[in-house]
């Protein structure tokens, strides 16, 4: 009885001993595969990234994103469990954090990463550092920093990116996985003559629900429920197969939540989460026997809509948008969205998904375009217009970079001795074959995707340096865009642009619309105010259009009005309206001391009546064509201009009317 008892016991203290071991043994075992798991993530996620980023070697060199690699970059953080990524040189140095687009980087700030980074670029292999995230602000409980290489196309290394992965709910199952294993282990060692061969279909029974848990978590989007792009490209080839989906009869839709990162960075990801789960199930609520949807990653969705008719299919998108314009609920705080959708629909059998969901994506830009929260459908033209859009966008990112955008001159006219007064500088960019792009293609898209403030910032530069080296009672004027206004630097700016040229400010002349007053009263009152203080002259450019507001003239003291040339190419009309419109604003600006610009001028009729109401200063294609300033000399060389010979002006140059006028 004693030994069966003390056999019993050693027993228990062998199984308890082997339990020990293998507890003790579970978490090095567990963070190895975490790791392992993390660096497979990471180097597919640098391969995705190196796949979708727009000029991503640019990005490298740069450190400083276009609009549409922010975009993308707001798309990357959203695939998969990455939550944020750090970007490297080919040299190590530091020079994108994802969530921290806008803060400049401190020389030798990352000391430790770049050291990460370079082991990685000297050996190739990938750095991985676990770790615990509950103590810190903004980190999921568990999560990895893997440092991977970033390679292009060809294979070379670009640079390396410090990927952070959350692993939270990776470890979790893991853990649970191999802590009931090691807890079957102990058991079988304990039962060891007991009941082996249920411990064994236990352990097949846990290993099925884990591999069932772990594909259904690979299939579906873990914040929506919807498909996965890879899920949802699979489905759309077994429904295929098996006659469940034909294309010629599916609508395909891209769906693009408005705003999101504005969403995101307002109110954080969690309720950003909140929203993509509420876009989510608003797309699921309306899915049909035959119908396919999935997130793609970010705020993109995409979704198949089969078998319906053309009403069907409008209700069906207006019920989507309704649903989503209903608010979400985030800890007490209410929160509302809109989408922004893009349909293609063609019987066409020759066109595949891919080509078909491009069209898609053609018509979500349009819809982005027309104001967003609303619908597009595809048609033929709108490939070729889009097309333009972003052969014309793209130009713009790069036109500083590849020296296409000139600042030419136009000349303003002191009418009473017909002498130059100074010169307006008009911004131009030239397309890559060496055409033009029209200003009123390319600025307004400056505007939208903000690159008109390194743009402004250049012009501003290349005017005031220019017009340093011009006869001193000469000006320059200057168009500023409303956003050249909204970071509040542009006082500071020209300050030291003034400094740096050594140009009089009574020799710069800033324009700017009534738009801008009216968008950005409270952001411009002040900043006006001390361009004035410098001893800045200031303009109001295309007074006549708009509201043309009296009380902008009082409230901010213009030194100057510019008709809009409207008005002036009306002259020749037989009604007599724009004549004593003209007086009247003429007469007004000089009751409020300002003087007067007139805009347009093609004419000698033109001018000479102008002249009769004491215009203060002419611009216009009479007395010269915007050039650029290799060609001010020349035409400055004689003290009075010359206006450009009638039936000459379309087609000759200033000196080409010299030389009709004088026979040489």
């Amino acid at each position: 009885m004693l030994r069966g008892a003390l056999v019993f016991a050693l027993l228990i203290l062998f199984g308890g001993s082997m339990f020990w071991l293998a507890q003790s043994g579970l978490n090095d075992t567990v963070d190895t595969v975490i790791e392992q798991n993390a660096e497979r993530k990471a180097r597919n996620w640098a391969m995705h990234l190196a796949t979708t980023m727009p000029d991503l070697e640019g990005l490298i060199e740069g450190g400083t994103p276009t609009q549409e690699q922010r975009d993308a970059i707001d798309t990357a953080v959203q695939v998969g469990d990455v939550f944020r990524f750090k970007l490297f040189d080919g040299n190590a140095n530091l020079v994108l954090i994802s969530d921290e687009l806008g803060a400049p980087l401190e020389p030798g700030a990352m000391a430790d990463h770049n050291g990460h980074a370079q082991m990685v670029i000297d050996k190739g292999s990938a750095v991985i550092d676990l770790n615990d995230g509950r103590a810190k602000a903004n980190r999921p409980d568990l999560y990895v920093e893997a440092y991977v290489p970033v390679e292009a196309a060809g294979g070379s290394v670009l640079g390396v990116v410090e990927v952070y992965v959350d692993q939270t709910m990776v470890a979790s199952l893991f853990r649970r996985n191999f802590l009931q294993l090691a807890t079957t282990l102990g058991a079988l060692v304990l039962l060891t003559f007991g009941v082996p061969f249920i411990a064994y279909i236990a352990k097949m029974r846990q290993q099925v629900k884990t591999g069932e848990k772990v594909r259904i978590l690979s299939s579906v989007d873990q914040i929506t429920g919807l498909h996965n792009r890879a899920t949802f490209f699979q489905k759309v080839e077994d429904y295929r197969k098996s006659g469940r989906l034909d294309l010629r009869k599916t609508a395909v839709m891209f769906v693009d939540v408005d705003k999101f990162k504005t969403i995101n960075d307002t109110f954080g990801h969690k309720v950003g989460d909140a929203f993509l789960r509420h876009a989510g199930n608003a797309i699921s609520g309306q899915l049909s026997r035959g119908d396919l949807a999935a997130r793609f990653g970010g705020d993109e969705f995409v979704i198949l809509a089969a078998n319906r008719s053309p009403e069907q299919l409008e209700q069906m998108i207006e019920n989507l948008r309704e649903a989503v314009s209903e608010p979400v609920w985030v800890d007490g705080m209410a929160v509302t969205g809109h989408l922004s959708l893009g349909v293609h629909i063609d019987a066409d059998h020759e066109l595949d998904l891919h080509d078909r969901m491009n069209k898609a994506d053609v018509a979500l830009y349009q819809a982005k375009l027309m104001g967003r929260n609303t619908c597009v459908t595809f048609t033929p033209d709108l490939e070729d217009k889009v097309a333009r859009r972003r052969h014309v966008e793209e130009s713009v990112v790069l036109g500083l970079a590849t020296d296409r955008f000139e600042v030419h001159f136009q000349p303003l006219i002191d009418p009473t001795s017909d002498q130059v007064a100074g010169f307006e500088a008009l911004l131009r960019l030239k397309d890559a074959d060496g055409s033009s792009i029209s200003p009123s293609e390319f600025i307004p898209i400056a505007e939208e995707n903000g690159e008109i403030m390194r743009i402004g910032a250049w012009v501003l530069e290349q005017s005031m340096r220019a017009a340093s080296n011009w006869p001193e009672h000469l000006f320059v004027s200057v168009n500023l865009s409303t956003r050249q206004f909204e970071d509040g630097k542009l006082v500071a700016q020209i300050t030291q642009l003034l400094k740096q040229t050594g140009l009089a400010p009574t020799r710069l002349e800033l324009e700017v619309t009534e738009s801008l007053l009216i968008e950005q009263a409270g952001n411009v009152s002040g900043q006006l105010d001390a361009l004035r203080d410098l001893g800045v002259q200031l303009s109001m450019d295309d007074f006549g259009t708009g509201y043309s507001s009296l009380g902008y003239l009082w409230k901010y003291n213009f030194n100057k009005l510019k008709i809009d040339r409207s008005f002036v190419m009306s002259l020749g009309d037989s009604d007599e309206r724009t004549q004593h419109i003209l007086d009247t604003i003429i007469m007004l600006g000089h009751k409020l001391n300002m003087q007067v610009t007139a805009e347009g001028i093609e004419t000698k009729e033109q001018a000479t009546y102008l002249r009769s109401l004491s215009c203060d200063h002419f611009q216009g294609f009479y007395y010269g064509k915007p050039m650029p300033e290799s060609e001010l000399a020349p035409y400055l060389m004689d003290n009075t201009v010359l206006p450009l010979l009638e039936g000459q002006m379309q087609d000759k140059s200033l000196e080409s009317a010299r030389r009709l006028k004088y026979g040489s």
